[in-house]
């Protein structure tokens, strides 16, 4: 199985939420590599993908998993009937959006993560934020204000004038340590990114030493300006 990865630059990726935002959430603290895994997997989209990741989260040293996923209310019956058939811990908390709701999970064994991760491919596959960090939980919540980059039309008094609507909402933050390591399920579930500070995702070779075995990694060739 050859898995295709990336890696960026730290210094090039915008960390907090904005018009522009590289990502839908904060960094906070160092971070020394970015690493982007392709669901792609020998040129083909299926659930290989699945199969990589829960394969390499079979090792007992990752654990607990915890995990911070944005999920709309439809899905909440449905979740809660997972959690409570594999005994995960889990907790609400408000979304950022009307339907929607934070959910924030800890994962403490391979055969549950093997159960979760299509829930969180599939969560980030429909543009909803699906995070996962190796040992520590590193997510919190902070409510923010938020003003629309486009003004709207508002009428007042038989007055019509031009106003940038602002409005609070649950901002996730990811706060890092130089033992982090954490995972992003990228836009359309294309992809998924690590964030970490383990010089084990500094090179190439050092990455390949605790890959699943018959993974092999190949570098993209993409190279940032």
């Amino acid at each position: 199985m050859k898995v295709e990865i990336s890696y960026f630059p730290p210094g090039k990726i915008i960390t907090v939420p904005g018009e522009e935002a590289t990502y839908p959430f904060e960094i906070n603290g160092k971070f020394q590599y970015i690493v982007e895994f392709s669901c792609y997997i020998d040129g083909d989209y299926k659930d290989t993908h699945e199969e990589f990741f829960c394969n390499w989260m079979e090792s007992p040293d990752y654990y607990p998993i915890y995990s911070l996923a944005e999920i709309y209310d439809f899905q909440q019956a449905e979740c809660e009937e997972l959690f409570k058939m594999q005994n995960i811990e889990f907790n609400y908390m408000k979304g950022s959006r009307k339907d929607t709701f934070f959910v924030k999970a800890i994962i403490r064994s391979p055969k549950q993560f093997k159960e979760y991760y299509p829930y969180l491919h599939g969560n980030g596959s429909m543009l909803n934020l699906s995070l996962w960090s190796l040992k520590q939980d590193v997510f919190r919540l902070e409510e923010r204000e938020y003003e629309s980059p486009y003004p709207v039309k508002k009428t007042k008094n038989n007055r019509t004038r031009l106003v940038k609507l602002k409005w609070m909402a649950n901002t996730p933050i990811a706060t890092l340590t130089e033992n982090s390591t954490m995972f992003w399920v990228g836009y359309d579930g294309d992809y998924i990114t690590a964030f970490s500070n383990d010089e084990h995702f500094s090179t190439l070779d050092f990455l390949q030493k605790i890959m699943p075995e018959k993974v092999e990694l190949v570098i993209d060739d993409y190279e940032w300006e």
